[in-house]
C-alpha cells in the first residue's frame, strides 16, 4: 500500500469525515450541537467502554507478556503531563489552571487517535496485540489524574490540602469510570 492509498483511506474514514463535518457545521455558523445531556451520556459510555475493553483483554493475557509494557506505560503516562505543564508556565507564560489543562491535553489519550492507529497497523497486514486497550487505559488514567491534580492544587494559589485534591481526582467520573471499567471487564 503506497503512501497516497494510505492518505486516502485515512482522510476518507468515517471519524475524520465527521471531524470535518464539524468543522463545517462551525465555520457555516450552523445551530449544530449535542445536547449536553447526550454529550454526557457518550463521554460515560466511551470512558466506560475503554476501561472495560481493556480489562476483557487483560483477562486474556498472560501477566508476564503485559507487565513490562503495563509499567512503562503508566510511567509514561505518570511524566506526560508536567513538561506539558512547565513549558506552558515557562514559555506560554500561561497561568496555573491554563497550564493544567494543557497538561491533561497532552497527559490524555484521544481514542480517535488509538482506533486510528489500530485501523493503519491492520491495514498493513499486522495484527496489534489484545492488549493494546489495556494500554490505553493505563496510559489515559495517570495522565488526567495528573493534570487533574495539578490543576486542582493550584486553582486556588495551593490552599486545598493535597489529600483533598486527590481524593477529588481519583473519585471523580473519569476516573471512576476508567479503572471501574478496567477492573469489571477483567473479572
Amino acid at each position: 500500500m503506497d503512501a497516497l492509498e494510505l492518505l486516502r483511506l485515512n482522510l476518507l474514514s468515517p471519524m475524520v469525515l465527521a471531524y470535518f463535518l464539524g468543522i463545517a457545521a462551525r465555520l457555516l455558523k450552523s445551530d449544530l450541537a449535542f445536547p449536553e445531556a447526550l454529550y454526557t451520556a457518550l463521554s460515560i459510555y466511551l470512558l466506560f467502554a475503554i476501561g472495560f475493553k481493556g480489562g476483557v483483554e487483560l483477562s486474556h493475557t498472560p501477566l508476564a507478556v503485559v507487565l513490562l509494557p503495563a509499567l512503562l506505560t503508566l510511567a509514561l503516562g505518570l511524566f506526560r503531563p508536567f513538561p506539558a505543564y512547565l513549558l506552558a508556565r515557562r514559555f506560554l507564560k500561561v497561568g496555573r489552571e491554563d497550564a493544567a489543562a494543557l497538561a491533561a491535553h497532552y497527559g490524555s489519550v484521544s481514542a480517535v487517535t488509538f482506533i486510528a492507529a489500530i485501523g493503519f497497523v491492520k491495514a498493513q497486514g499486522q495484527e496489534p496485540e489484545g492488549f493494546m486497550p489495556t494500554l490505553l487505559t493505563l496510559l489515559e488514567s495517570p495522565g488526567i489524574a495528573v493534570a487533574l491534580a495539578l490543576g486542582a492544587y493550584h486553582a486556588r494559589e495551593g490552599e486545598r490540602p493535597v489529600r483533598e485534591v486527590m481524593h477529588e481526582v481519583l473519585t471523580g467520573r473519569t476516573m471512576v469510570l476508567l479503572l471501574g471499567g478496567l477492573v469489571v471487564g477483567f473479572l
